[in-house]
């Protein structure tokens, strides 16, 4: 008779590996928090370089073709900090999951999006936050574009003085036909098909009156004046489309940039979470 070994019944246990959260939000808004900081110090480093600065007066400055390539690198420059920063953290801070190395990958993934996501959400409601100051702003560059540098006569006012220009007369006399002037000359800028014969008419005759000049000379002023306000009509639509044709290619270069961004927030929370469990393993190790 043979005594068969005993061998203990094997039970099957099968450890919870999916229990648990699958994101650590307190990771994603670390790293968010960590990347809309650096964020907000390489936009005030890049003001201090005068990457974000653009003079409105021709010759002076950065042009908007300058400031849109210069402005381009900076922003790529600023995405890929912030981003390699805050997906880095986020993936050092996560918690550890027993799972398949796939699931661990695509979960740093997600958080590393996810915290590129949160610091952008972050960024664009301090941006909306900040948009009555951005529309000073743009009402002051719009004013000094209006005006020449250094307190100069706008364009339309150099054609009114052109046309009143009257040696000897006196100031006060002409300040009204000089404000009237003014008002039609703007008009005659932004808008020429408003201008009828009668109006043209009108302008001659005051000119001529105001100025004590003849009909003729008087004509020939207002002829003029109406070639230089045709002039500064093109140069007004240029100097728009240049900004139009500047604004889009911002745009565009920022999308692509945040796009960057979020690849290379997924890429660093992966490197960090696998960092991460690389230290645990040598911790816990004999």
């Amino acid at each position: 008779m043979t005594n068969a070994p005993i061998t203990a019944p094997v039970t099957a246990t099968t450890p919870a590996r999916w229990a648990g959260p699958a994101i650590s939000w307190s990771a994603v808004f670390a790293g968010a928090f960590a990347a809309g900081g650096l964020t907000i110090i390489l936009v005030i480093l890049g003001s201090a370089f005068g990457f974000g600065a653009m003079s409105p007066f021709a010759d002076d400055g950065l042009s908007l073709t300058t400031i849109s390539i210069v402005t381009i690198i900076w922003l790529i420059f600023t995405q890929v900090f912030a981003s390699v920063l805050g997906g880095y953290i986020a993936g050092r801070t996560r918690l550890r999951w027993s799972i398949h190395a796939d699931e661990v990958f695509f979960r740093d993934s997600v958080h590393g999006f996810l915290t590129w996501a949160v610091a952008t959400a972050f960024m664009f409601a301090a941006a909306a936050i900040a948009a009555g100051g951005g529309a000073l702003g743009a009402t002051a560059v719009t004013a000094a574009a209006v005006h020449s540098e250094e307190g100069a006569p706008a364009p339309a006012t150099i054609i009114t003085d052109r046309l009143y220009r009257a040696p000897g007369a006196d100031p006060e006399a002409l300040a009204s036909a000089r404000e009237e002037a003014d008002r039609f000359v703007v008009r005659a800028i932004t808008d020429p098909d408003s201008v009828t014969a009668e109006d043209r008419a009108w302008l001659v005759e005051d000119v001529a009156e105001r100025t004590a000049i003849g009909v003729n000379e008087a004509d020939a002023r207002v002829q003029a004046a109406f070639g230089q306000m045709d002039t500064a009509r093109e140069e007004a639509r240029d100097a728009v489309d240049t900004a139009r044709a500047a604004s889009a290619t911002l745009a565009i270069a920022t999308a692509l940039a945040m796009l960057f961004g979020a690849f290379v927030a997924c890429a660093a929370a992966i490197f960090g979470g696998r960092e991460r469990d690389g230290l645990e393993d040598r911790l816990v190790s004999p």
